[in-house]
């Protein structure tokens, strides 16, 4: 996750446009970039464009090199950058990211910002850019866009920040997560975004609401956070960790399969 401000400077290495842009916004998770003559720059010219992230600090520039529609959205809201920063050492050009669990090594900003315990929170002025493969950026490319409303008019919003939370198995809400990189999940809703499909062995993990764990039957690797070790680290989990929990739970955006250990 790399964090930035919502109107960075820009230096459009091609397509012979002005130096400096006069606007650049960021509108769900696509870049809007205007140029100095108050042209609206379509996202097939946004490559060989240099951003120059930074609210005040050391500055980072990211070159997009490519721009895609992203295919598992339906809806064509979603736009891929790939993203590459200069090698400080060797002066080369390398990819931000490192590539998800479908291979792809791409990018995408997002109003607002997370704060330390990884709470998403509106903050005019300010955007992150998120790689497909972290947490932030599987669950808006899952449907849970927080710029939108659910079929019965539910705030995505909620559910976004629910799904961060179980992503990451942050099961205390404190912004701590207790997985690793690769572990195979299964995860669904009540309202039709994400359908139950587990795989041959899966169980209930967890049920999940914004602020963290409703409840939990077995936490997803014992190794790193047994369910003995969980009630201690949340007290007020304490009395919601077993086989008490299930797809009822009141509170629960969020449904989580894995494999019990």
């Amino acid at each position: 996750m790399i964090k930035g401000a919502a109107v960075a400077l820009l230096l459009l290495a091609a397509h012979a446009v002005p130096a400096k842009a006069a606007a650049v916004r960021v509108e769900g998770t696509q870049f809007r970039i205007v140029a100095a003559d108050g042209t609206a720059l379509p996202q097939e010219r946004l490559p060989g464009t240099v951003l120059a992230m930074g609210d005040g600090g050391a500055r980072r520039f990211l070159r997009i090199d490519a721009v895609e529609p992203d295919p598992t959205d339906p809806a064509g809201e979603v736009m891929l950058y790939t993203l590459s920063e200069r090698n400080g050492t060797e002066g080369e050009w390398r990819n931000v990211c490192q590539a998800g669990p479908d291979g792809r090594r791409q990018a995408f900003p997002l109003p607002g910002m997370f704060t330390g315990t990884m709470q998403h929170v509106d903050a005019p002025g300010r955007y992150l850019i998120t790689c497909t493969g972290g947490a932030e950026g599987k669950c808006i490319r899952f449907g849970y866009k927080p710029w939108r409303q659910g079929p019965n008019g539910e705030a995505l919003a909620d559910y976004y920040q629910a799904c961060v939370r179980m992503v990451r198995a942050d099961y205390c809400g404190d912004g701590i997560g207790r997985t690793r990189n690769g572990t195979p999940i299964d995860l669904f809703d009540n309202i039709g975004i994400q359908k139950d499909e587990p795989a041959p062995g899966m169980t209930l993990e967890a049920a999940f609401s914004p602020e963290g764990a409703v409840c939990v039957r077995h936490t997803r690797l014992p190794d790193v956070l047994s369910n003995d070790a969980l009630r201690e680290t949340c007290p007020a989990l304490a009395d919601h960790v077993g086989d008490g929990c299930d797809e009822q739970a009141a509170g629960a955006l969020i449904y989580v399969r894995s494999f019990g250990r």
